[in-house]
């Protein structure tokens, strides 16, 4: 009854017939206008323009996908801007570009261009509602069916997005095998408009733009509102991760909004994280690509409904649609090889505590041949909270060179950083303390050791070498923000990402990282999903153990 109950037929009106109502004062026509029917439009129509052409578009009549609904309401607006008051760029004048992106100085055009031009006359406006996808079967059961198809797929690619201390946005795609087929940042989004390539740094014009205003805000000035920007970021990064959907045929897993917000330096804030997601779910509602042939797969007549109608967040759980969320802990600061993740308890000020932490070792000596020292040890003697690694045994090594963070004082006490090589700093703590540094008893002579600031600057300098994301304070280059592990791998290798290639499987830096295991972790719900014999049951929270049994027993 639903689906009949709706009928729209066209019928053919002379032309004659109307003007005689209009000229006897029985008929007022009004023209329903926007940009893209203007005789100057450039470019493709707006989606919002083809979803209202096709209510009157003829292939839209046998299967009904846009349905005009009742309840429409008209709006008189009058002009707030007086003709006198008009800012009008005349035809053939030069006008300085806004943009930085823009290449040249200045545009120019063959017309005359009225600023805020909808605010100079008095207009009506009309709102109506529509309903996209009007026959599609109901979406309550939409989560069933895509854990049906994946669970079919020989073939299901995944798509991490991460929420990056560096970048905006951080996308990684793997195949089902969890190599990676993409991944990048969506700090830069590219655009092609009349054939030419156009690339936006939105990074750069947000970071910019909250500078101004925090300046604005000290010198009492005019605040410029930044909220189209991020409005308009959120509209392109949604563009480039539902293209990617289309390619791969892939499901997007992104962290747990619940449990996702831990990050405090993170660029993009948690209100505008939560306005990106509900975005991109809208988007997927009804995804069409305008320049495609409406009856193609895709189109404006067989678009993709791919996600449920968003409600709130609280009511989602960890599914809606093919978007999955699952639990943020240990994405971006684990060995993405090896497995290892800083499960020690470091915040240690006692000095029988730091002892007592240090006798646990189960060794603690110097390789002369590799130059760097060897902390040996059981997971398992650390605590509670370590006893959640799957793999027992580790050797962690000095190797490589970390950032250490401090409040600079001589600038005001802000973040500062400076490079530091932990094996040099050891050796010369024991050194200042007459330890020898290449005794075979290197671990009893530390524990003989009797002072409170040597197991501190000790303590400091392991808690340097767990340390395995490090960032440069104030800089933007990737290779300033990496990933290093301090635990070799089968061949004998650590794992740093500024070592990566293009030919590499694994992240290229550290919020790469974080997108990298946030898919891995999509991965393996869908490992669940193919398993279950009730797909309707099926836990999308990884448990802890769970999550490092997978990263540590899977090593490449």
């Amino acid at each position: 009854v639903h689906d009949q109950g709706y009928k729209v037929t066209f019928a053919d009106v002379p032309v004659s017939y109307v003007d005689s109502l209009v000229q006897n004062g029985k008929l007022f026509l009004f023209q329903i206008y926007n940009k893209d029917f203007s005789a100057y439009s450039k470019g493709t129509k707006n989606l919002h323009t083809l979803y209202f052409q096709m209510l009157f578009d003829e292939r839209n009549l046998s299967d009904v996908v846009y349905q005009l609904n009742g309840g429409a309401e008209m709006f008189y607006r009058p002009a707030s801007i007086a003709e006198k008051d008009r800012t009008i760029h005349h035809a053939n004048q030069p006008i300085d570009k806004k943009s930085e992106e823009n290449s040249g100085e200045y545009s120019m055009f063959g017309y005359d261009l009225i600023k805020d031009r909808r605010f100079t006359k008095p207009q009506f406006l009309l709102h109506f509602p529509i309903t996209l996808n009007f026959k599609a079967p109901d979406a309550r059961y939409l989560n069933d069916r895509v854990r049906e198809l994946i669970k079919q797929s020989d073939s299901n690619y995944v798509i991490g997005i991460d929420r990056g201390e560096r970048n905006l946005l951080y996308v990684t795609v793997l195949d089902g095998d969890g190599n990676i087929v993409e991944q990048y940042s969506l700090n830069l989004i590219q655009n092609e408009y009349n054939r030419k390539k156009h690339t936006v740094d939105y990074h750069f014009l947000l970071d910019k733009k909250e500078r101004d205003c925090q300046e604005a805000r000290q010198n009492w000035t005019m605040i410029e509102n930044i909220k189209e920007l991020k409005a308009g970021y959120i509209s392109q990064a949604v563009h480039k991760i539902c293209s990617l959907v289309v390619k791969y045929d892939a499901i997007i897993v992104m962290e747990d909004l619940n449990a996702g917000f831990k990050h405090s330096r993170a660029k993009i804030g948690k209100q505008v994280y939560q306005k990106f997601e509900k975005m991109l779910i809208d988007k997927l509602n009804f995804y069409a690509d305008k320049h495609i042939a409406p009856q193609e797969i895709g189109g404006l007549l067989n678009a993709y409904q791919l996600t449920n109608k968003f409600e709130s967040f609280s009511k989602m759980g960890f599914q809606n649609g093919i978007i999955f969320y699952v639990p943020a802990w240990l994405t971006s600061k684990i060995d993405p090889v090896t497995g290892f993740a800083n499960l020690f308890k470091l915040s240690l000020t006692n000095k029988e505590n730091m002892v007592e932490f240090f006798s646990k070792f189960r060794s603690i000596c110097y390789n002369a041949q590799k130059d760097y020292f060897e902390f040996s040890f059981n997971y398992h003697d650390f605590g509670s909270r370590a006893k959640n690694d799957f793999r027992k045994l580790w050797t962690v090594c000095t190797y490589g060179k970390r950032v250490r963070e401090f409040h600079n004082p001589d600038n005001n006490n802000q973040w500062d950083s400076e490079i530091v090589d932990p094996t040099e700093r050891i050796k010369a703590l024991l050194t200042k303390y007459g330890v020898d540094f290449s005794s075979k008893t290197l671990k009893d002579d530390i524990l003989k050791v009797d002072r409170s600031d040597f197991f501190t600057e000790l303590l400091y300098q392991f808690k340097l070498t767990v340390q395995l994301r490090n960032s440069v304070a104030n800089s933007t280059a990737p290779e300033d923000d990496y990933i290093i592990s301090p635990v070799a791998d089968k061949n004998g290798v650590f794992y740093d990402s500024r070592n990566y290639d293009q030919n590499s499987s694994l992240p290229c830096d550290a919020d790469a990282n974080g997108a990298y295991n946030i898919a891995r972790k999509g991965l393996w719900a869908i490992e669940q999903i193919k398993a279950a014999d009730d797909i309707s049951k099926v836990r999308f929270s990884i448990k802890q153990k769970e999550w490092l049994k997978l990263v540590q027993s899977s090593e490449k």
